[in-house]
């Protein structure tokens, strides 16, 4: 199975290789980004992202950031891993330190943003090249499924942000009117605050973005959410090229079209289909936007 991204299909094939419970690797290529996906039996056990230098740090971040660990524990779990090359989810799980369940939802939270975000790709290709005798695998791995449900939650997340923002040339600013500001505590965490610092007044959504450090479906549904609450507001658009207007367009277009697909299979299937809200982080820090 391989094709080009401008006709990739994430939902299909993820839908394909949970069902088929196929074993191998699907590789995307892009410009900017090489990814990798590892299955085993339809199951997701390893995904190797090139814009991610250190993937273990990164979920540790993931894991700090919702409180589900702490400094001292990750450290340890980052000795131990020196000693037993293994993913440092399951060793965090097997030391006691983070509930595997919790643990699943971090990884298909992570998996479902690199697949959106290749999916935000312009140009690029993937193949899956079928593992004809896979190994079978001793750490964590997650169902395909529930990447699903994230999928749809990212995409349910950036189509509206979009819509908020209007164009990548949009101007914000912080909303200094202490009387519209949100009156209940939004809950936060590092990826908002680092948005959050990059708001001059006079950077395009597009500049922070970039400044961020985040991709680019993480900063624009941060702004997005921002925008909504009232924290943000819209100062100015600047004068923009119309292929850039068209562009982010079609973005929006490519990624609310798999979430549709997603969001219509789901709810054909026993149980219903699921909300289009992210599921809350738990632990993460709730700040009261009047006393900032």
């Amino acid at each position: 199975m391989h094709g080009t991204l401008d006709t990739f299909g994430v939902v299909d094939i993820l839908q394909m290789l949970g069902r088929t419970r196929r074993s191998g690797t699907l590789h995307i290529e892009c410009p900017a980004r090489l990814i990798d996906v590892h299955f085993v039996h339809g199951r997701i056990a390893e995904t190797r992202d090139s814009t991610r230098v250190a993937t273990d740090t990164v979920i540790g971040s993931q894991l700090l950031k919702r409180s589900l660990v702490n400094d001292a524990q990750l450290r340890e779990a980052l000795a131990r891993q020196e000693a037993d090359p293994c993913p440092l989810g399951t060793i965090l799980v097997r030391s006691g330190h983070v509930d595997e369940r919790d643990l699943r939802e971090v990884l298909s939270r992570q998996v479902a943003s690199t697949l959106v975000a290749a999916k935000l790709e312009t140009t690029g290709n993937f193949i899956f090249v079928v593992d004809a005798d896979p190994k079978p695998v001793d750490f964590i791995t997650i169902d395909a499924h529930s990447v699903l449900l994230d999928i749809s939650a990212l995409g349910g997340e950036y189509c509206l942000a979009v819509e908020m923002l209007g164009q990548s040339n949009t101007v914000l600013v912080r909303n200094g009117d202490y009387e519209t500001l949100p009156r209940s505590p939004l809950t936060v965490g590092r990826d908002e605050l680092m948005v959050l610092a990059q708001v001059d007044g006079q950077r395009t959504v597009a500049e922070i973005g970039a400044a961020s450090g985040l991709e680019e479906i993480t900063a624009i549904s941060i702004l997005g959410k921002f925008v909504e609450a009232g924290v943000l507001l819209v100062k100015a658009e600047r004068q923009s090229r119309a292929e850039d207007d068209v562009e982010l367009r079609a973005h929006r277009d490519s990624v609310w079209a798999e979430v549709s697909r997603l969001l219509d299979d789901i709810a054909d299937e026993p149980g219903g289909a699921p909300s289009g809200a992210a599921r809350p982080h738990e632990g993460a820090a709730e700040l009261d936007w009047g006393s900032l």
